[in-house]
């Protein structure tokens, strides 16, 4: 029962941060158009820090070694400070269909990273699964083509931050084994702090006076559910799952930011991109096939 528990946990919390992230894109598109990329990047982690530092100061849950916050510094350049770096610039000279798409690119760039480290096993299901994502997300590709805002410049920029975020995924498995996902999540966003702080302090100020309240919340949802909520997820999945299938749900998230589209902004939905989506899903379901060993560490890998 303990087991069945803690399989339906970690799937509604990986669930929770793929919803979440699906719909970032909107609101990042939105949000870079009157405020700077530095003072957004420092805004959104400013908000993450504060409520992850008060939940975990008042757990008294925040004291690591100085070993592991000279690593948690290190992996802190790979994300939030390069993943976000990449993916807010690519935001902005790109459609968030397009950066969705992209982003579902890192299952397949872990799963390399990971066999290599033999973190992973490569199984005949799961090989086929990766296979049958990215042919749906061939499709959605294809679809969007000829789409206005899209720039080859902005997908670049998203590459460099699936990159970023697959290097780090593979690596956390192991600080996973000492510190906990909340003090990860904290520390990650409190390093790049440092990197950020200085990075507004350059940017104009012109945007205080024309934000509205629409984009006040945006900041805030990309704060408190993007950031703090969807990566204390989806540190606490790492801790149950392999990080190939932990990464494979990344493939979901176009499907997000597509209906989204849709529903939200008004976009039409062809035939091609329905498509492209059905076999995306059909994909990730195969990879994700597994159950979690009592021991929190690893799936079990058929």
């Amino acid at each position: 029962m303990t087991n069945y528990r803690t399989s339906v946990s970690v799937y509604l919390a990986l669930g929770f941060a793929m919803l979440v992230w699906g719909l970032s894109f909107l609101a990042i598109k939105d949000v870079v158009s009157h405020v700077p990329v530095f003072t957004l990047l420092f805004l959104r982690f400013s908000v993450a820090t504060i409520i992850l530092g008060a939940i975990g100061g008042a757990m008294r849950a925040l004291a690591i070694s100085w070993r592991d916050l000279a690593v948690l510094a290190g992996l802190a350049l790979l994300s939030p400070i390069g993943y976000f770096l990449f993916e807010t610039f690519g935001v902005a000279n790109t459609q968030p269909s397009h950066v969705s798409v992209i982003i579902a690119a890192i299952p397949t760039v872990v799963f390399l990273i990971a066999l290599g480290k033999r973190q992973e096993r490569a199984t005949l299901r799961k090989g086929f699964g990766l296979a049958v994502t990215y042919v749906g997300i061939f499709l959605l590709v294809v679809s969007g083509l000829h789409e206005p805002g899209a720039s080859v410049l902005g997908d670049v920029l998203v590459f460099g931050a699936v990159m970023c975020a697959a290097v780090r995924t593979v690596l956390i498995k192991d600080v996973l084994r000492r510190i906990t996902p909340l003090q990860l999540t904290f520390y990650q966003f409190l390093f790049s702090l440092v990197i950020f702080a200085p990075l507004a302090a350059m940017d104009t100020w012109s945007w205080v006076t024309a934000i509205t309240a629409m984009q006040v919340s945006e900041i805030l949802f990309l704060g408190i559910l993007c950031s703090a909520g969807a990566f204390l997820a989806l540190h606490y999945a790492l801790t149950h799952l392999s990080a190939t299938q932990v990464a494979a749900t990344a493939s979901f998230i176009p499907v997000i930011t597509l209906f989204a589209e849709v529903l939200i902004m008004g976009t039409r939905l062809s035939l091609l991109k329905g498509l492209g989506v059905a076999t995306a899903v059909v994909g990730v379901l195969l990879v994700q096939i597994g159950s979690v060993r009592n021991t929190g560490i690893m799936l079990e890998e058929g």
